[in-house]
Protein backbone atom coordinates (compact mmCIF):
# COMPACT_ATOMS: atom_id res chain seq x y z
CA UNK A 1 0.00 0.00 0.00
CA UNK A 2 2.86 2.34 0.86
CA UNK A 3 4.42 1.82 -2.60
CA UNK A 4 1.08 2.59 -4.23
CA UNK A 5 0.99 6.04 -2.55
CA UNK A 6 4.63 6.74 -3.51
CA UNK A 7 3.94 5.90 -7.15
CA UNK A 8 0.71 7.94 -7.19
CA UNK A 9 2.45 10.91 -5.55
CA UNK A 10 5.35 10.68 -8.01
CA UNK A 11 3.00 10.62 -11.00
CA UNK A 12 1.07 13.60 -9.60
CA UNK A 13 4.29 15.61 -9.14
CA UNK A 14 5.41 14.78 -12.66
CA UNK A 15 2.03 15.91 -14.03
CA UNK A 16 2.21 19.20 -12.06
CA UNK A 17 5.77 19.95 -13.14
CA UNK A 18 4.97 19.15 -16.77
CA UNK A 19 1.83 21.31 -16.83
CA UNK A 20 3.53 24.29 -15.15
CA UNK A 21 6.46 24.24 -17.52
CA UNK A 22 4.32 23.83 -20.64
CA UNK A 23 3.26 27.46 -21.02
CA UNK A 24 6.78 28.86 -20.83
CA UNK A 25 8.09 26.27 -23.25
CA UNK A 26 5.32 26.92 -25.82
CA UNK A 27 6.07 30.66 -25.82
CA UNK A 28 9.76 30.06 -26.43
CA UNK A 29 9.19 27.39 -29.12
CA UNK A 30 8.19 30.12 -31.59
CA UNK A 31 11.34 32.13 -30.87
CA UNK A 32 13.89 30.52 -33.13
CA UNK A 33 16.60 33.09 -33.79
CA UNK A 34 18.94 33.06 -36.79
CA UNK A 35 22.57 32.10 -36.15
CA UNK A 36 24.43 34.79 -34.21
CA UNK A 37 21.19 36.34 -32.90
CA UNK A 38 18.90 35.83 -29.92
CA UNK A 39 15.51 37.05 -28.76
CA UNK A 40 15.50 39.59 -25.94
CA UNK A 41 12.45 40.13 -23.73
CA UNK A 42 11.66 43.87 -23.38
CA UNK A 43 8.44 43.41 -21.41
CA UNK A 44 10.00 44.97 -18.29
CA UNK A 45 9.58 48.29 -20.14
CA UNK A 46 5.84 47.78 -20.48
CA UNK A 47 6.26 46.92 -24.16
CA UNK A 48 5.12 43.32 -24.63
CA UNK A 49 7.67 42.19 -27.17
CA UNK A 50 10.65 40.02 -27.89
CA UNK A 51 13.28 41.81 -29.99
CA UNK A 52 15.94 40.06 -32.02
CA UNK A 53 19.47 41.18 -31.08
CA UNK A 54 23.01 39.92 -31.72
CA UNK A 55 24.13 37.20 -29.32
CA UNK A 56 26.78 37.80 -26.67
CA UNK A 57 29.64 37.22 -29.13
CA UNK A 58 28.88 40.68 -30.64
CA UNK A 59 29.41 42.49 -27.35
CA UNK A 60 27.78 43.42 -24.09
CA UNK A 61 24.19 44.59 -24.16
CA UNK A 62 23.62 48.16 -22.99
CA UNK A 63 20.01 49.24 -22.45
CA UNK A 64 18.42 52.46 -21.29
CA UNK A 65 15.07 54.21 -21.26
CA UNK A 66 15.05 57.80 -22.47
CA UNK A 67 12.80 60.48 -21.01
CA UNK A 68 10.79 60.31 -24.26
CA UNK A 69 9.88 56.70 -23.45
CA UNK A 70 12.17 55.18 -26.07
CA UNK A 71 13.88 51.96 -25.04
CA UNK A 72 17.41 51.91 -26.43
CA UNK A 73 19.35 48.70 -27.02
CA UNK A 74 23.03 48.92 -27.95
CA UNK A 75 25.36 46.05 -28.67
CA UNK A 76 28.72 47.19 -29.97
CA UNK A 77 29.14 49.97 -32.50
CA UNK A 78 26.96 48.51 -35.27
CA UNK A 79 23.75 47.50 -33.49
CA UNK A 80 21.90 50.37 -31.83
CA UNK A 81 18.11 50.52 -31.95
CA UNK A 82 15.43 52.61 -30.25
CA UNK A 83 11.90 51.28 -29.68
CA UNK A 84 8.85 53.21 -28.59
CA UNK A 85 5.20 52.31 -28.36
CA UNK A 86 3.42 54.78 -30.63
CA UNK A 87 1.44 54.73 -33.87
CA UNK A 88 4.28 56.25 -35.87
CA UNK A 89 3.81 58.28 -39.00
CA UNK A 90 5.75 57.43 -42.15
CA UNK A 91 4.61 60.64 -43.89
CA UNK A 92 5.75 62.85 -41.01
CA UNK A 93 9.07 61.00 -40.78
CA UNK A 94 9.64 61.57 -44.52
CA UNK A 95 8.88 65.28 -44.05
CA UNK A 96 11.41 65.42 -41.18
CA UNK A 97 14.05 63.71 -43.30
CA UNK A 98 13.43 66.08 -46.23
CA UNK A 99 13.68 69.15 -43.99
CA UNK A 100 17.10 68.24 -42.53
CA UNK A 101 19.40 70.91 -43.98
CA UNK A 102 22.58 69.42 -42.51
CA UNK A 103 22.30 65.67 -43.03
CA UNK A 104 20.68 65.79 -46.45
CA UNK A 105 18.66 62.97 -47.95
CA UNK A 106 20.49 61.30 -50.83
CA UNK A 107 18.03 58.48 -51.60
CA UNK A 108 15.48 56.07 -50.18
CA UNK A 109 16.51 52.44 -50.31
CA UNK A 110 13.17 51.22 -48.88
CA UNK A 111 10.07 53.40 -48.96
CA UNK A 112 6.82 51.60 -48.22
CA UNK A 113 3.80 51.99 -45.93
CA UNK A 114 5.59 50.68 -42.82
CA UNK A 115 9.33 51.02 -43.46
CA UNK A 116 11.86 53.61 -44.52
CA UNK A 117 15.55 53.01 -45.09
CA UNK A 118 17.56 55.87 -46.49
CA UNK A 119 20.99 57.22 -47.27
CA UNK A 120 21.84 60.72 -46.14
CA UNK A 121 24.97 62.69 -45.49
CA UNK A 122 27.03 65.80 -45.73
CA UNK A 123 28.76 66.31 -49.10
CA UNK A 124 30.48 63.02 -50.06
CA UNK A 125 30.06 61.43 -46.62
CA UNK A 126 27.18 58.98 -46.33
CA UNK A 127 25.32 57.33 -43.49
CA UNK A 128 22.27 55.11 -43.42
CA UNK A 129 19.15 55.05 -41.25
CA UNK A 130 15.88 53.16 -40.86
CA UNK A 131 12.42 53.76 -39.40
CA UNK A 132 9.82 51.01 -39.10
CA UNK A 133 6.26 51.00 -37.78
CA UNK A 134 5.29 47.50 -36.62
CA UNK A 135 2.08 46.18 -35.14
CA UNK A 136 2.50 43.40 -32.57
CA UNK A 137 -0.85 42.11 -31.42
CA UNK A 138 -3.03 45.14 -30.70
CA UNK A 139 -0.08 47.45 -29.98
CA UNK A 140 2.04 49.47 -32.40
CA UNK A 141 5.74 50.20 -32.06
CA UNK A 142 8.29 52.32 -33.90
CA UNK A 143 11.77 50.86 -34.36
CA UNK A 144 14.65 52.99 -35.60
CA UNK A 145 18.40 53.30 -35.46
CA UNK A 146 19.90 55.38 -32.66
CA UNK A 147 21.03 58.74 -33.98
CA UNK A 148 24.66 59.67 -33.37
CA UNK A 149 27.39 57.57 -34.90
CA UNK A 150 26.97 57.00 -38.64
CA UNK A 151 26.03 53.46 -39.67
CA UNK A 152 26.93 51.57 -42.83
CA UNK A 153 24.20 50.24 -45.09
CA UNK A 154 25.03 46.69 -43.95
CA UNK A 155 24.69 47.62 -40.26
CA UNK A 156 21.34 49.34 -40.83
CA UNK A 157 20.07 46.42 -42.90
CA UNK A 158 20.99 44.02 -40.08
CA UNK A 159 19.19 46.18 -37.50
CA UNK A 160 16.13 46.52 -39.73
CA UNK A 161 16.02 42.78 -40.45
CA UNK A 162 16.18 42.10 -36.70
CA UNK A 163 13.34 44.54 -36.00
CA UNK A 164 11.19 42.98 -38.70
CA UNK A 165 11.37 39.71 -36.73
CA UNK A 166 10.19 41.21 -33.41
CA UNK A 167 7.47 39.10 -31.79
CA UNK A 168 4.62 39.89 -29.48
CA UNK A 169 4.94 38.61 -25.93
CA UNK A 170 1.52 37.42 -24.97
CA UNK A 171 0.70 38.26 -21.40
CA UNK A 172 -2.01 36.28 -19.68
CA UNK A 173 -4.65 38.40 -18.00
CA UNK A 174 -4.85 37.92 -14.26
CA UNK A 175 -8.11 36.52 -12.96
CA UNK A 176 -9.60 38.52 -10.12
Amino acid sequence: MNNFFKITLSLALIAIITSCGGKKQNENENLVAPKGMRYFDISKTGMNAFVLIPDSSAGIIDTSIRSSGEYVIKIGKDFQIAIIETNGDIGQRKADIASDDVNKLKKYIIDDSTTLMWESGIADLSEFHFYQVKKLGNRTYVFEDVKGEPFSQQAVQKMLDACKLAKEKRVEERKS
